[in-house]
């Protein structure tokens, strides 16, 4: 089997990234048929200790900090997390480096057997047909029991409570910061949202979050209590001040419950992932009420060292190009904050295409003002937002915007209207940063 036959395969399967409208109350969502395919495996969840992390926005960058730390401690580490954003072997790392695709394709074929009675089909309940995702996991767990990791960090997907990532017993919870998305699905309400987030917290466990909306840390705080867990809260229990930054670093000072620790460097861009890595130090240090101490140095070579594409990410410097996958509202209005910050007084030319079931008008009202010129484009994915949906939100903020029906036609308009200190942002969605960094040669891409 290639690898692309094993992709074409895979996608044979129900892929609730390309659904909408769906919810977490409908009867299909259920882990009990994945938690059977996992006995089939022989329960490869159980090989390895690990981290699962939940959350809005962050949750990627957290997981990434947190891999490379233990990496660098020289820990055996798996990082599994969600969406790819050229190839699905982008989503299984084993020692910080992709699955490579021969490998992925192998272990493809070898789950076929126990696939097959869960394929999509007449007499088949919708519970107890196999997604896309199901397989994902199941085969990243099996490829981190084969690769003898110690520790795994684990990106919960779109929820939490009934994530399949979730049928982990993590060591340590973390729960980035959480805001309204993915609201087909998981709710209407923060209150909604962080109910389903905070399903990762175990009986008597440990949970490490960001700061949070009055009304999502209500629900944690509660969850928390509930399973008599141990809470650590960024902004409480432990605080974070940025010293410096530039577009491919920032430089933070961290104090509170777990000690001190001055004059961190983070090698990822945008004052946002300061909170980030705040979090992470806070997973990191409470390992040691699980006996698993992580020193200083690994911490700083890990936080220093870390690879994570499409989040800020400078891809060029003539004319300047960033990209970034915000794709609701709070991320757009942080991206726009830090383009401000870090590259104060350059006209900004945007590049914009926003998944259908996103709040376009949050996305467009956050990142459209003060802008040069906005080009809409649309990504390849089946869920991507028809430009004149994006179009019509602009019209509404008096806002004219030139319309492209593809990305490499979007970038080259972009180009044309770029002036020396003009710079461009690729954003909107992870699928749009995704083409952009195939078109541009996967810069940084591992």
């Amino acid at each position: 089997m290639t690898y692309q036959e094993a992709v074409d395969y895979l996608m044979s399967f129900w892929d609730l990234e390309k659904q909408t409208g769906l919810k977490y109350k409908d009867p299909h969502y259920d882990l009990a048929s994945f938690r059977e395919l996992l006995n089939d495996l022989g329960n490869p969840q159980q090989s390895f200790k690990s981290i699962l992390i939940a959350g809005t926005k962050g949750k990627g960058s957290t997981a990434a900090l947190v891999e490379s730390a233990l990496r660098a401690q020289g820990h055996a580490t798996g990082l599994y997390t969600s969406p790819h954003l050229i190839s699905f072997c982008e989503r299984i790392k084993h020692n910080g480096r992709s699955i490579l695709e021969r490998d992925f394709a192998q272990r493809v074929e070898w789950l076929m057997p126990f696939l097959e009675k869960r394929r999509p089909g007449p007499g088949i309940a919708k519970t107890q047909q196999a997604t896309v995702f199901e397989i994902l996991t199941a085969m990243a767990f099996l490829y981190f029991q084969e690769m003898g990791v110690e520790w795994a960090v684990l990106e919960a997907g779109m929820g939490g409570r009934l994530d399949c990532t979730n049928t982990v017993n993590p060591r340590v919870s973390g729960i980035t910061n959480i805001s309204l998305d993915h609201t087909d699905v998981l709710g209407n309400t923060l209150t909604e949202i962080a109910r389903e987030k905070a399903g990762i917290i175990r009986q008597d466990g440990l949970v490490v979050t960001a700061p949070q909306s009055t009304e999502a840390g209500k629900v944690i705080f509660q969850a928390a209590q509930q399973h008599n867990a141990r809470l650590f809260q960024v902004g409480k229990d432990l605080g974070f001040r940025i010293v410096e930054q530039d577009a491919q670093q920032i430089l933070i000072d961290l104090a509170g419950t777990f000690g001190k620790m001055t004059s961190l460097t983070v090698g990822l861009a945008g004052e946002f992932q300061a909170e980030n890595a705040a979090v992470a130090f806070g997973i990191l240090r409470s390992l040691q009420y699980r006996n698993q101490t992580v020193p200083d140095d690994a911490v700083r070579q890990g936080f220093r060292s870390v690879n994570w594409c499409g989040r800020f990410q400078v891809v060029s410097q003539n004319p300047l190009t960033v990209l970034d996958g915000a794709h609701n509202d709070y991320s757009a209005y942080r991206l726009k904050k830090a383009a401000e910050a870090l590259f104060p007084g350059r006209p900004q030319i945007l590049v914009l295409g926003i998944s259908a079931n996103k709040d376009l008008s949050g996305i467009v009202t956050n990142l459209a003002r003060d802008t040069k010129a906005v080009i809409i484009t649309k990504a390849r994915h089946s869920r991507a937002a028809a430009p004149e949906a994006i179009k019509l939100e602009l019209s509404r903020l008096g806002i004219a915007a030139i319309e492209t029906d593809h990305l490499e036609t979007a970038l080259e308009r972009a180009r044309e209207l770029a002036a020396e200190q003009d710079m461009i942002i690729v954003t909107g969605s992870l699928f749009l940063v995704g083409e952009a960094l195939e078109l541009m040669g996967r810069p940084g891409m591992k």
